[in-house]
Formats: C-alpha cells, sequence, structure tokens
C-alpha cells in the first residue's frame, strides 16, 4: 500500500485543486450570470458574500462526484486482489490528508480567502463535515461502478 503512496497524494491533489476549481467557478456563475453580489457589491467579506455562501450547500456535491473520478483514476490499471481495500485505505489516507490540507490552506495560511478557526469549524458546520464524509465515501460510490 505504501509503495503508490506518492501517486495516491498526486491524484488527492488533483481531485482538491479540481474541487477547489469547481467551486471558483460556481461562485462566479452565481454572480456573473444570476446577478448574485460578490464580496465588494455586498460590501462584506470574500466568506460572507452572496456569491460565496450560495455554493456552501453544493459544495459537498462536488466532492462526491469528483473524489470518486479521481480514485478510478488512482487504482485504474491496479492489479491486486484487495482492490476494495487499497481504495478503502486510500479514502482514509485522503480524507485524513485533505483535512490536514484545508487547516494549512484556509486557516493558518494569511489570505483574503482564510477562515478563522471559528468560521471554519463551527460556523461551517455541517457542510465541511459533509465534504470530509464526501470524500470518504468515494470508495463506495466507485465500488458501485466496478
Amino acid at each position: 500500500m505504501l509503495e503508490n503512496l506518492g501517486i495516491s497524494f498526486l491524484w488527492l491533489l488533483v481531485a482538491y485543486s479540481v474541487v477547489t476549481g469547481v467551486g471558483i467557478v460556481h461562485m462566479y456563475i452565481f454572480h456573473a450570470f444570476l446577478g448574485v453580489p460578490n464580496a465588494k457589491q455586498a460590501g462584506t467579506s470574500y466568506l460572507k458574500s452572496p456569491a460565496y455562501v450560495k455554493t456552501i450547500p453544493y459544495q459537498a456535491l462536488y466532492n462526491v462526484v469528483i473524489f470518486p473520478i479521481f480514485l478510478w483514476f488512482y487504482v485504474k490499471g491496479m492489479t491486486t486482489d484487495n482492490l476494495k481495500e487499497l481504495m478503502f485505505i486510500t479514502v482514509i489516507q485522503w480524507t485524513a490528508i485533505s483535512i490536514l490540507m484545508d487547516y494549512v490552506a484556509w486557516v493558518l495560511i494569511p489570505h483574503k480567502f482564510r477562515f478563522t478557526h471559528r468560521e471554519f469549524y463551527v460556523d461551517y458546520q455541517p457542510w465541511i463535515t459533509f465534504i470530509y464524509l464526501a470524500i470518504f465515501v468515494s470508495h463506495y460510490i466507485l465500488g458501485f461502478f466496478i
């Protein structure tokens, strides 16, 4: 299992980046095409902008669709008798690493989209929990198709 950890991490980074990109595009669509105010127009922070807030209920859905796809890319072509076990171990790793990456990227590193601890772990409930559950259930979703 550990021999593929580097490749697994690369697929996680790609999935994580795609999910983040989809969220940004979705926020832009709400603003540009549906007229939902952005942070500047609403006179608020990015995290409280109506365009961002409208995307929050969809964020777990991005994950529940995108992570199984990239899990499939990761396991595609692997010849192992215990593929389901490999997928299970992989999503445990991906969920744990995603929790750590979120903490570093969205709470610790200063930037204009940064959350406070309270915003991320209290105010962002139940959505952040749903996102982590979506990553974790990727192997069950993929398991239906392979």
